[in-house]
C-alpha cells in the first residue's frame, strides 16, 4: 500500500465529507441556528415589552385606584352635607309647624276662655235676675234675703 495513494484517497475522501457536510447539513443547521436565535431575540423582546407593559399597567392602576378613591371620597362628602342639609330643613319644618299647632292651641285656648267667661256672665246674671225676683216676690226682710242668696248660691 501506498501511503500518499492512502492520504491523496483521505484528502479526497475528506473534502467530499466536508463539502456534504456544508451542502447538507451546515446549512440547515446554521439557518436552524439563526432562526432559533432570531425566536430567542423576539421571545426576549417580548418578554421586555410584556414587562414594560405590566409597569404601565400598575401605574395606571394606581391612578386609577387614586381617582377612585377620590371621587368616593367626593361622594360621601356631598352625601354627608346633603343629609346635613335634609336634616336641618326637617328640623326647621318641625319647628314651623310647633309653632304653627302652639298658636293653634294657644287660640283654640282663648276661644275656650272666652266662651267660658260668656258662660259664666250668662248664669251669673241668671241668677241674679233669678235672686231679684225671688226678693222682689217675697217681702224684704234681712233674714229672708240671706236665705234665698245661699240658696241660690247653693244651686
Amino acid at each position: 500500500m501506498n501511503v500518499t495513494a492512502t492520504l491523496f484517497g483521505q484528502m479526497i475522501t475528506f473534502i467530499v465529507f466536508v463539502w456534504f457536510i456544508k451542502a447538507y447539513l451546515w446549512e440547515p443547521l446554521t439557518q436552524a441556528m439563526d432562526s432559533r436565535t432570531k425566536k430567542i431575540s423576539e421571545g426576549l423582546a417580548a418578554a421586555e415589552q410584556g414587562q414594560k407593559k405590566i409597569e404601565q399597567a400598575t401605574i395606571e392602576f394606581s391612578t386609577r385606584i387614586d381617582q377612585a378613591k377620590t371621587q368616593a371620597s367626593s361622594i360621601i362628602t356631598d352625601a354627608e352635607s346633603k343629609s346635613k342639609s335634609i336634616v336641618e330643613e326637617a328640623r326647621l319644618a318641625a319647628r314651623e309647624e310647633a309653632q304653627k299647632i302652639a298658636k293653634t292651641s294657644s287660640q283654640q285656648l282663648e276661644q275656650e276662655i272666652n266662651a267660658a267667661r260668656e258662660k259664666l256672665k250668662s248664669e251669673v246674671a241668671a241668677m241674679s235676675l233669678l235672686c231679684a225676683e225671688k226678693i222682689i216676690s217675697k217681702e224684704i226682710d234681712k233674714k229672708m234675703h240671706d236665705k234665698i242668696i245661699d240658696e241660690v248660691v247653693n244651686k
